[in-house]
């Protein structure tokens, strides 16, 4: 556990409890929002996949009908790249924080096994930087999925590109 606020030994005046609350409130508002980018991010990058399998069976079915023109191999190549990226994207990962186990909660601030409970703006107090510490670790995460989805983006759109002009040669 933490120092109790309003105990602090360095002669600055002990911060309002309702700064902790408020404290709180902004790093739980920020976990939520971080969460519905997760959720937002795998429902995107499910119209993705589905984009690129719909351009796939339209303009690969037609364009490898007598052969395959090397852009249609680049095509198909960019179909998997961006199908990894969707993969990725989508991958069930258990390393994501959105909020704090209620036992841990009881058993560290509520209940603890020696000392007494701890007050309410001390716990919103380390409620926050516990919580800060998650935003901190799911933006690094966060990071590397919206790279993936940029990369599923171009690819997508480079395989549109590498479709037609197959299409366009084997006229």
């Amino acid at each position: 556990m933490t120092e109790q606020p309003g105990s602090q030994t360095d002669g600055r005046p002990a911060a309002d409890p309702a700064s902790y609350e408020l404290a709180y409130e902004e790093a739980k508002r920020a976990l939520e929002e971080q969460e519905r980018a997760v959720s937002e991010l795998r429902s995107r990058a499910g119209q993705l996949i589905a984009a690129a399998a719909i351009t796939t069976s339209f303009f690969g079915g037609r364009a490898i009908e007598s052969h395959v023109h090397p852009t249609g191999w680049i095509a198909i190549g960019c179909f998997i790249g961006l199908s990894l990226s969707v993969l990725v994207i989508l991958w069930p990962r258990h390393d994501w924080v959105f909020a704090l186990s209620p036992a841990q909660l009881i058993s560290t601030y509520i209940e603890p096994a020696e000392d007494p409970p701890v007050d309410l703006p001390t716990i919103h107090r380390d409620l926050a930087l516990h919580m800060g510490s998650s935003i901190h670790s799911n933006r690094r995460q966060l990071r590397w999925l919206f790279g993936a989805f940029r990369l599923g983006a171009v690819l997508l759109a480079a395989e549109v590109v590498a479709w037609v002009i197959a299409l366009i040669h084997q006229s």
